[in-house]
């Protein structure tokens, strides 16, 4: 099966989703452990393990096998954490739904970057042994010194950008980005959000020229919004003006949103490129109204699976459905039981957090492709 007519078909089954044609979703957001050793301000999933009974219940590694088995339908799968390669089994994790899931297209991790030898290898054996496409995203939040002070890890940039050059190196500067989230925490009273693209992207580049290695393009960094969630990031609605910092920091965000979309003509991957922009033109949308203008996709096109086995409508909305060690390991009889209970209903009338976030953005530009071509037009 050629690569171009299964992104195409992947297209038309997450389109055919969103409009309730297709039962089953094509995207698996899976929490595969709260393991952690970053000490992230803005995160609290790193306390589960120090927290009692905290990583007691994670899914064993037959469990998962089993969820691979009754669930062989997805075609994009993000694992993540805590942090993913952390999971003692995390590459038998990712192959046993790569040898099940016969038409996954896409692999993603993110990765704190800290452990580079072992994310090294990790990528090495995924590279060698599953036929889809493996991305990954090495998180940055600043210069050295914020991102350490950030992080919570002494040292944690330059572990980063040594697991950044490791893993390009392996999969090439398509497959591999640098992830940074514009928290109201990284602000400072002499740095705004646009500043702070622009130092962390200089900074990055210093950091590859001195170990000898090629810059980064601007289509390589890729910026996200901050968003609280009690069930996966453990951090709580107090938080919340810190997280946005206000109304002057929600435009501080689109405007460095602006600014990064702008650098990116020319770099990189078109298709890629191309999802970036309209992801940023709503996320600006979504900071200035608290809306967008393409709908979630969430319980139509994606599914969302914690790492103790618990279905929940998405990253952000803490509504447990069920668990999968309820119901066979399967994920269809929650989710159509969710449907059915009118979960879906509310998602679309945005009673829920209403979010943009990548994990349910990405999946929604490609399940709306109309609106998106609009968004993309609106915001060039």
């Amino acid at each position: 099966m050629s690569r171009v007519y299964s992104w195409t078909r992947f297209a038309l089954r997450t389109a055919r989703a969103a409009i309730n044609f297709e039962s089953t979703p094509t995207k698996l957001m899976f929490v595969v452990t709260k393991r952690c050793h970053s000490k992230c301000v803005y995160c609290d999933i790193w306390k589960a393990k120090d927290s009692p009974g905290g990583l007691d219940g994670e899914l064993t590694l037959e469990e998962i096998r089993r969820v691979a088995a009754a669930n062989p339908f997805f075609q994009w799968i993000d694992f993540t954490g805590g942090e993913p390669t952390d999971h003692p089994n995390f590459a038998e994790v990712v192959q046993t739904f790569a040898e099940t899931c016969k038409d996954l297209l896409l692999v993603h991790f993110p990765t704190n970057g800290i452990a580079t030898k072992r994310i090294h290898s990790v990528v090495t054996q995924l590279k060698r042994t599953i036929r889809p496409r493996l991305v990954v995203t090495v998180s940055i939040d600043g210069p050295s010194e914020l991102n350490d002070r950030l992080r919570g890890i002494r040292n944690d940039f330059s572990h980063a950008v040594d697991t950044f050059c490791a893993v390009r190196r392996e999969l090439g500067a398509d497959n591999v980005f640098v992830g940074l989230t514009l928290h109201a925490f990284s602000k400072t009273s002499s740095i705004t959000s646009t500043q702070l693209v622009q130092e962390t992207y200089s900074a990055v580049n210093r950091a590859l020229i001195e170990r000898g290695e090629d810059p980064i393009a601007w289509s390589s960094l890729h910026l996200n919004i901050p968003h609280l969630s009690q069930h996966y990031y453990g951090n709580t609605a107090p938080k919340q003006d810190s997280e946005f910092g206000g109304k002057d920091h929600r435009k501080e965000i689109a405007d460095a949103l602006r600014y990064a979309a702008n650098q990116c003509t020319g770099t990189g991957s078109i298709p890629m490129r191309v999802i970036e922009r309209i992801y940023r033109s709503e996320a600006m949308g979504y900071l200035s109204q608290g809306r967008t203008n393409i709908p979630c996709s969430a319980l139509l096109s994606t599914a969302y699976l914690s790492e103790k086995g618990e279905v929940y409508p998405c990253t952000i909305w803490n509504r447990p459905l069920g668990n999968v060690r309820s119901s066979n390991f399967r994920l269809m009889p929650i989710i159509e039981q969710a449907r059915s209970a009118g979960v879906r209903k509310a998602i679309t009338k945005q009673n829920c957090p209403n979010c943009w976030t990548p994990c349910e953005a990405y999946p929604a530009i490609a399940a709306a492709p109309f609106r998106s071509m609009v968004s993309l037009v609106r915001g060039t």
